[in-house]
């Protein structure tokens, strides 16, 4: 019985020790597209890493690059860097911003057993495209009667206030926590890729006129065993076994 207990044990050991082995795996390549753009005017770069909106001297828009540090060995569970998103804001005409638009990622992984590409994942972006309204105080050069005029209107001496400054545009993403892909098997590995959101557990961004914002987009890879066939008969086996001795020892 003792023996029969020992094999029982040995043969599960192996089997749930299997995960600890199915790292390190490698992170070959990421690359991401934007797609279903919704609302907006002059929008270009569907189907490509950059999509750009809006009628202006310069276009406000998205960028996605892939990590730049790859190949790279992923040891465990651990959050680990897919790429990095910017947003582009420029001043762009009304009513040609768009609402919403969806970042499609794709990832490829390796080890010792061979390769494989997954994906895509995809990232919803709600877009606020805010009117350039905040409070500016104008002052009265010399000779500025037009101005000197508003400020007496308003009453204010030399100055006035107009509503024309540039307001932050906000960028809000929106993702399922639960969201993960669909399974990949490596070796007698099977995995799957969470998404987990951007650096800092940030899910919205404002970003100055004219300026630019960038955050990295996060990931983890998770993993179940599946034993080897034998490994299970033997197990199988194993229990089979015990339950007869118990039997013959309560006859």
């Amino acid at each position: 019985m003792k023996i029969i207990k020992s094999c029982v044990s040995a043969v599960a050991a192996s089997i749930f020790s299997v995960g600890a082995l199915a790292f390190p795996v490698d992170l070959d390549s990421v690359s991401g597209q934007w797609i279903n753009a919704s609302g907006g005017m002059y929008v270009s770069g569907e189907g490509t890493n950059q999509i750009r909106w809006g009628a202006g001297q310069k276009q406000s828009g998205y960028d996605f690059v892939g990590n730049s540090s790859l190949p790279q060995s992923i040891t465990d569970s651990s959050p680990f860097i897919l790429g990095e998103f910017t947003h582009r804001n420029h001043p762009i005409g009304e009513y040609s911003a768009i609402d919403s638009v969806e970042l499609d990622i794709y990832a490829s992984f390796s080890n010792d057993d061979g390769s494989v590409a997954t994906g895509p994942f995809t990232f919803l972006f709600d877009h606020n495209e805010t009117e350039n309204n905040a409070a500016v105080t104008q002052h009265c050069g010399n000779w500025d009667f037009i101005c000197y005029f508003l400020s007496a209107l308003y009453g204010n001496k030399g100055s006035y206030t107009t509503h024309d400054g540039p307001v932050d545009d906000i960028v809000k993403v929106i993702f399922d926590t639960s969201v993960e892909s669909s399974e990949f098997t490596l070796g007698n590995s099977i995995y799957s890729l969470s998404l987990l959101g951007f650096e800092g557990n940030a899910n919205e961004l404002d970003t100055a006129e004219n300026e630019m914002t960038s955050i990295n987009l996060i990931a983890s890879l998770n993993v179940r065993s599946v034993p080897e066939p034998g490994t299970v008969a033997l197990l199988g086996m194993g229990l089979l076994g015990m339950g007869l001795v118990r039997r013959r020892s309560k006859a």
